[in-house]
């Protein structure tokens, strides 16, 4: 229950969200009665724009102010009534509003008698700002424990995880360039943490994060980079003969990739240093929301930021975004509905053999497709005999995801196994880049000590476990 000092607090609270909404409704509607003005007021403004444009533009821009100010009336209510979200809204509402009102105030987009409307919300909203987030307003919306299991720390370490293993640690972005990581770094990082809680939510285990990695792997290079289809982006179209329009080679090498290095090493190291929290969430719902979101937004980034300058005037066609979406939505429903049968067990090898046959796994499986050293084909490519190394890199792969699951299902498999597997598989594939794709040296420096780093990391983990 509310105080009568918290009660009057929160009644200049609902106030300032009254007239917030009294003020965007009268600049919508002035806006609108005086078109005319405001018209020749822009075009004197922007002489060369299309008045069709100006006019579009007008209906438009009131629209982000009355959709916050909306937001006012439907929280005034439970704000009244003591409700923590509408607390919440309210203060992420107020400060939207004060940023769009702001920007339409400084885009001086309107005549001056206009903008002194606008100067009277951003007071309004500035107060509204300051009213709610008073120490007697927030006494009366106390943080309410929330019993569901959540572990930001883990969430942090799987995002952070993602992008260095995929991209960081294998040399395809040189040292000169590092700041280009900072592009992809939204897509790893949300799309592992998306991933994860999914499958995890719904009782999934290894082979449904593979699943979902190749889903992923299909919105990164598919839709995002247009890498699947480009017969420019990469050379990748020399690799191999391109199959129904799409780089054969490359999509073997990279959706294979992504679920294995983008996914399920970065999740399996996560769990391990997180072993108490076990499968359970590390994000509520909201947060399982915002990395979904996140991922798209970090897939468009990649969209506006490469290919335009790495591979201009290719647009992916609409047959192929239609088979990508199309696909991605097929392996996320199966990820998510289909139950997999117990593999049956297999003694599993000493950690250090483990560690061994997954570097040589990786090594063998990028160094079969992938081009050495600037070249435009692979090391055995040539016309359709690319399909042979293709073939072998394959049953390297099945073979492999097999064998783990079989190790992986007998008793003797322990932390000491999943941390030999990781640190092999990224040494495997750091080495790759070291071989492959360092051409300074500055480069292989950097590459060599990422590699001695990882197994050093892996050595000490199996020894003791990460707390």
């Amino acid at each position: 229950m509310m105080t009568p000092q918290q009660r009057r607090a929160v009644r200049v609270v609902v106030g300032l969200l009254v007239a917030g909404l009294a003020l965007g409704l009268a600049f919508a509607a002035l806006t609108l009665l005086f078109r005319g003005d405001v018209l020749a007021y822009q075009e004197s403004r922007h002489p060369h724009a299309d008045p069709a444009e100006l006019a579009r533009t007008l209906w438009t821009r009131p629209i982000p102010i009355l959709v916050v100010a909306g937001l006012y009336v439907w929280v005034a209510r439970q704000l009244l009534a003591g409700a923590r979200r509408a607390y919440r809204r309210v203060r992420i509402v107020s400060v939207l509003g004060f940023v769009a009102v702001g920007w339409l105030l400084v885009s001086a987009e309107y005549p001056a008698w206009l903008r002194v409307v606008q100067g009277v919300q951003l007071a309004v909203l500035a107060a509204l700002i300051a009213a709610v987030n008073r120490p007697v307003v927030r006494a009366a919306f106390p943080p309410v424990p929330d019993p569901r299991p959540r572990n930001r720390r883990a969430a942090l370490l799987l995002a952070v995880l993602a992008p260095v293993a995929a991209e960081v640690t294998l040399g395809t972005v040189p040292l000169r360039l590092a700041w280009a990581w900072l592009v992809f770094a939204p897509v790893y990082s949300a799309g592992a943490l998306f991933v994860r809680e999914v499958v995890r939510r719904t009782g999934g285990g290894y082979p449904h994060l593979l699943l979902m990695g190749v889903a992923y792997g299909l919105l990164e290079e598919g839709l995002a980079l247009q890498s699947l289809t480009s017969p420019h982006l990469y050379h990748a179209a020399d690799w191999a003969p391109r199959l129904f329009g799409v780089n054969t080679a490359y999509a073997e090498l990279n959706l294979v990739y992504h679920a294995v290095f983008s996914i399920v090493v970065p999740v399996a190291l996560t769990e391990l240093c997180f072993a108490r929290h076990g499968t359970a969430p590390y994000l509520r719902r909201g947060g399982v929301i915002a990395a979904g979101v996140v991922t798209l937004l970090g897939a468009a980034l990649l969209r506006v930021a490469v290919p335009p300058s790495e591979d201009p005037g290719y647009t992916m066609p609409l047959p192929a975004v239609v088979g990508v979406a199309a696909a991605i939505a097929v392996l996320t429903l199966l990820a998510l509905r289909v139950r997999v049968r117990p593999a049956r067990p297999a003694t599993p090898p000493r950690p250090a053999v483990l560690g061994a046959l997954t570097a040589v796994a990786a090594l063998v499986f990028l160094g079969a497709i992938w081009p050495f050293a600037g070249a435009r084909q692979p090391l055995f490519t040539h016309g359709a005999w690319a399909l042979l190394p293709m073939a072998g890199t394959a049953a390297v792969a099945a073979a492999m995801f097999v064998a783990l699951r079989r190790w992986s299902a007998a008793g003797g498999w322990t932390s000491h196994h999943t941390v030999a597997a990781s640190t092999g598989a990224l040494a495997g594939h750091t080495v790759f880049g070291l071989l492959g794709h360092a051409d300074t040296l500055p480069d292989r420096v950097y590459l060599t000590v990422v590699t001695a780093l990882t197994v050093i990391a892996g050595v000490a983990a199996a020894k003791r476990r990460c707390a």
